[in-house]
C-alpha cells in the first residue's frame, strides 16, 4: 500500500502494536514517570493538550537527532534512549510516524497515544 495509509502501517511494524495505547494508559504511564515525555507533533498553534512539548513531524526529524548539534532540540535529541516518550497529534496519524522516526533514532520506549488528543479530551483523562 502506497501513501499515507502505507505509512501508517510501516509505522505500526516499526513501532509494534502493543506500544499503541489508549489515552487511559498515557496518562497512567505519565502519573508513573514524572521524567516521560508527552511529545504533540502537529504544527505550532494547532489544539494541544496541556503539558504536552511540541515539535511538529516536520522538524522532528532534525530536531530529535544527536548528531546536529546546532539543529538538535535537547529535550528530545538529548534524552537516554530508553526514557518514556508519547507521541500524540490530534487524530494518532501523525503521531505514528513520529515515533517511527523516533525508534528508528534508537529510542526504545516509545508510545504512541491512539486516538491523539481527540480521545484524550473525549474521555476526559487530559485538560
Amino acid at each position: 500500500m502506497s501513501g499515507f495509509l502505507g505509512k501508517l502501517e510501516e509505522a505500526r511494524r516499526i513501532v509494534g502494536e502493543p506500544n499503541f495505547i489508549g489515552p487511559q494508559a498515557a496518562k497512567a504511564l505519565l502519573e508513573d514517570d514524572p521524567s516521560g515525555l508527552l511529545l504533540d507533533v502537529q504544527d505550532p498553534g494547532s489544539d494541544m493538550l496541556a503539558g504536552a512539548y511540541n515539535v511538529s513531524l516536520g522538524t522532528l526529524f532534525f530536531k530529535a537527532s544527536s548528531d546536529l548539534e546546532e539543529f538538535k532540540d535537547s529535550t528530545i535529541a538529548d534524552r537516554s534512549k530508553d526514557s518514556l516518550i508519547i507521541a500524540t497529534c490530534m487524530y494518532g496519524g501523525q503521531a505514528a510516524l513520529a515515533a517511527q522516526v523516533l525508534c528508528e533514532y534508537g529510542f526504545t520506549n516509545v508510545k504512541v497515544m491512539q486516538g491523539g488528543n481527540e480521545d484524550a479530551r473525549r474521555c476526559g483523562c487530559f485538560p
